[in-house]
């Protein structure tokens, strides 16, 4: 502890030595300044007393000096250099360092229409920062009818970390292998921007480091898109359901993720019952995990139905079309969010924090809560 017995007797000898200088100040020559305090330091009745005798053990000022320098720089002290100083927790369950932006954009590639919301970190509050760029990209795919917005919070923890968010709406719907397609077309305008638009994003997302995630339909366009794009280094489905052609089916065995990233699963049960399920179980996230190559993961949202992962449920006009879900919605968007970041994190970023939280305290406590499962291989 003598870097902060250093501290201390510096900022005691600098206070001191302020308050010396306040009080000479106030002089015969600088008469109006000595009417407004009362006091004048060259009157005989007021002479500035011996610093040194205001405290016995007051160090001088050489030997807190000689403190802070066996002790190490000032700045690295302040910075937390000290050995018991602890590292702040890490949660993606909140929201990390970086301040965001958002935009909307409207883009014609191809033949196929898209609309994005770009959410990044920022420094001015109106574009995305160029500090570290390029930085990691993820695209965010979002269900069969449901507004791209219904996953800012997806987008905007992610952000938050440090990485560049995509939130798309194809207007392929429909057509699956144009959706497909029609992807990977923005993934390659992404990393080299065309048209007025394109000084807002260029040079800052990194093509060498992109992640897909995707809620139901759009999670299985993501595993459409990894199984022929070497490009994605990640992959997160949502709840994926593999309906219609082409089938992900036969697919999801081609990807390849660099060795030691799984491809992971959130998913549900509920939705997979019923006279016309929403998540057929011959064709649900558990089918896919089962076809995918290890390593895998799936986390299975307790009692939580198909769409409850949306921001706003209730501002969700079809949503309501999978019911059954009893979990609180507002829990499994927080769950869902907390480790769609913490996925990419890690996979995207390499931070081992995000690695071993899907190890951790934290997540074995949701465990036990009986908020989530988990399988793995």
């Amino acid at each position: 502890m003598k870097s902060r017995t250093g501290l201390a007797g510096f900022a005691r000898v600098i206070g001191v030595l302020g308050l010396a200088g306040l009080l000479a100040g106030c002089t015969s020559k600088n008469p109006s300044y000595c009417d407004s305090q009362g006091y004048c330091s060259d009157d005989p009745a007021n002479v500035l007393p011996d610093l040194a005798g205001l405290d016995p053990e007051l160090p001088d000022l050489q030997g807190a000096l000689q403190d802070l320098q066996a002790s190490g720089d000032l700045a690295r002290d302040l910075a937390g250099g000290t050995t018991d100083l602890p590292a702040p927790s890490f949660d993606p369950g909140v929201a990390g360092p970086e301040k965001t932006v958002s935009f909307d954009l409207q883009l014609r590639l191809g033949r196929s229409t898209v609309s994005i919301t770009v959410i990044g970190p920022t420094d001015d509050g109106k574009e995305i920062t160029m500090r570290a760029a390029p930085r990691p990209l993820v695209v965010i795919s979002p269900g069969f009818t449901v507004d791209r917005k219904q996953y800012t919070n997806y987008g905007t923890r992610l952000a938050t970390y440090g990485l560049v968010a995509v939130l798309q709406k194809s207007g392929n719907e429909f057509n699956h292998a144009s959706y497909r397609d029609g992807t990977i077309e923005l993934l390659t305008w992404l990393g080299a921007p065309t048209g007025g638009d394109a000084a807002r994003i260029k040079g800052r997302v990194d093509l060498n480091r992109v992640g897909l995630a995707g809620h139901s339909l759009g999670g299985k366009i993501s595993i459409l898109v990894a199984a022929q794009d070497t490009r994605v280094k990640a992959l997160l489905g949502i709840d994926p359901v593999d309906a219609n052609t082409p089938a992900a089916l036969p697919e999801i065995g081609k990807i390849k993720l660099p060795t030691g990233i799984p491809l992971g699963f959130l998913g549900e049960t509920t939705s997979k019952t019923g006279g016309m399920p929403c998540t057929p179980a011959a064709g649900n996230y558990e089918a896919l995990y089962d076809k995918a190559a290890a390593p895998a993961f799936a986390v299975t949202l307790v009692a939580a139905a198909h769409n409850d992962v949306v921001d706003n449920f209730a501002g969700c006009p079809t949503c309501s079309f999978c019911p059954g879900g009893t979990a609180p919605k507002d829990r499994t968007n927080r769950l869902a969010v907390k480790y769609t970041a913490a996925y990419f994190l890690w996979a995207l970023q390499g931070d081992t924090r995000a690695r071993d939280y899907f190890s951790g305290a934290a997540f074995q406590k949701d465990i036990t809560d009986g908020y989530i499962s988990r399988v793995s291989k």
